[in-house]
């Protein structure tokens, strides 16, 4: 009986039914290694293609998971700026690197200071408010690719 069954699995392999744990693991991407200081990354604006996003605002893309195309990204929001309401499908974590920031999140205001983490579930409604004395850094990572729908009032 058992010849039998590890014939019958073999034969599977074999026709590509079953594929080796091994073999899938080997075959999925994996991102690339990096170390870097936040402090020294180039910032960019946004891009023409987003009008809504507050003035000022500057990106830093880190990575993109091969697998989910969720980005890492470090945002500088200006002191003083408020990105309007708005929901992604993915979720979204944040870590406060530099200054501090308000954030409503499903209705609730939360204040985010220096080392806080933030995890902001798909498709729930967040608005990011940065205090008039400083900028605010962001460390941010995707669940899936990036997606923004505002929110009219």
């Amino acid at each position: 009986m058992k010849t039998t069954i590890v014939g019958a699995l073999s034969a599977l392999v074999l026709s590509g039914w079953l594929v080796p744990v091994a073999s899938a693991q080997e075959e999925t991407p994996q991102p690339s290694p990096l170390v870097m200081n936040w402090k020294s990354a180039v910032w960019d604006p946004p891009g023409p293609d987003r009008p809504r996003f507050p003035a000022g605002l500057r990106n830093s893309q880190i990575a993109v998971d091969p697998n989910t195309g969720g980005p890492t990204y470090l945002a500088r929001f200006p002191a003083g700026s408020r990105f309007e309401m708005h929901w992604h499908t993915y979720a979204e974590t944040a870590v406060v690197m530099e200054g501090a920031v308000d954030i409503i999140l499903d209705g609730t205001r939360h204040t985010a200071t220096t080392g806080s983490y933030i995890i902001i579930p798909g498709k729930a409604h967040h608005t990011w408010i940065v205090p008039d004395d400083a900028d605010v850094v962001l460390l941010a990572r995707r669940d899936g690719p990036a997606d923004f729908h505002f929110v009219d009032p």
